[in-house]
């Protein structure tokens, strides 16, 4: 299978149909796991390109149970992860801040594969049941404007390769597809990502699933989030057009940080940085969120323009209220 692989990836565009069912062997619970391993390694050598990741986006959504919220007009602020450097939670905890401002997000996420803490990591840390099942996640929807799709439980296949991901320990083509398998399929999207070379490919897939409008972001300094420690890449999506631009946080009154002012080393940090961000504490956590928050206000046509998004999620961090509704939400998913 290997040797076939190797060829199907001469020509991805020419050979989709035939990557399609390669993919779908691998995902079927039918390959050995040296086989999984060497698929993910070719994949790597390969590369992220636009027909690799429309033929796994195709694979992935026909394996899924879609879940109806009666509604597509909802984002989310799903990355790919990847960067190595160990960032604190930042789309997860602008998740709610966006739903406290009166968005709406229906966040895919998972555990960590390559940093300290995963989205789905902080979220059981602040005590939300994150094996909700379809009803209760609508239910939460329903109710907040916000809710928390754990990816294994959707796309049941990824269990086949989640062990060789994580003994690779390195962003795979599965980082970059997640965010694209949303089960309840967003009108709107904010993507981050640690490499921009790929990001054009990705607005070309969203493209094609027929978003309203999508950011796909990345930092100059690699971070898979709009950062504060550098200026950051976007591609956007709207009304069918692609275009590219950059977002410097100077240019919004935000300040440049070092690094090491957004880095957590373990678990427990990252639980502790996120409530104190939502607590109102300043600093780079509460620019990087509130830029974050802004953008995806702004992705999802909550407000006219990025820094009116800034400006409103600012305010809302300082209010309290996107700590209240984390921990409405958390007791409301633990007691179904």
């Amino acid at each position: 299978m290997a040797n076939n692989l190797e060829k199907i990836l001469e020509n991805t565009e020419q050979n989709k149909q035939e990557l399609k069912f390669y993919l779908e062997h691998i995902l079927s619970g039918d390959a050995s796991d040296e086989e999984i391993k060497m698929t993910l390694i070719q994949l790597n050598k390969h590369g992220i390109e636009y027909h690799l990741l429309s033929a796994l986006v195709d694979v992935m959504n026909s394996l899924v149970e879609d879940i109806d919220f009666n509604t597509h007009n909802f984002v989310d602020t799903c990355g790919t992860g990847g960067s190595g450097l160990q960032i604190f939670n930042c789309s997860t905890i602008s998740s709610f801040v966006v739903a406290s401002c009166g968005g709406k997000v229906v966040k895919h996420g998972n555990k960590s594969i390559t940093s300290k803490s995963g989205s789905a990591d902080f979220l059981v840390r602040v005590g939300v049941n994150i094996e909700n099942s379809f009803e209760n996640s609508i239910s939460a929807f329903n109710q907040f404007g916000i809710t928390f799709l754990f990816a294994p439980k959707f796309h049941t296949q990824l269990k086949y390769v989640a062990q060789q991901r994580k003994e690779l320990g390195v962003k795979t083509v599965f980082n970059v597809v997640g965010p694209l398998v949303n089960p309840g399929n967003p009108d709107y999207q904010i993507i981050g990502t640690s490499d921009s070379t790929i990001n054009l490919d990705i607005a070309k897939v969203l493209k094609n699933k027929n978003l309203k409008k999508a950011l796909i972001v990345s930092s100059k300094d690699g971070i898979d989030e709009l950062s504060v420690t550098s200026s950051s890449d976007v591609y956007e999506l709207k009304n069918g057009e692609i275009n590219s631009y950059e977002i410097n946080p100077l240019d919004y009154g935000l300040s440049i940080y070092d690094l090491s002012e957004i880095q957590v080393n373990s678990l427990e940090e990252a639980h502790l940085f996120g409530l104190e961000v939502l607590n109102g504490k300043r600093g780079a956590g509460h620019d990087m969120v509130a830029l974050n928050a802004g953008a995806a206000l702004y992705a999802s046509d909550c407000v006219e323009t990025i820094a009116e998004g800034i400006e409103l999620a600012s305010r809302e961090l300082h209010s309290g209220r996107p700590l209240l509704l984390l921990n409405k939400y958390a007791k409301f998913t633990s007691e179904l």
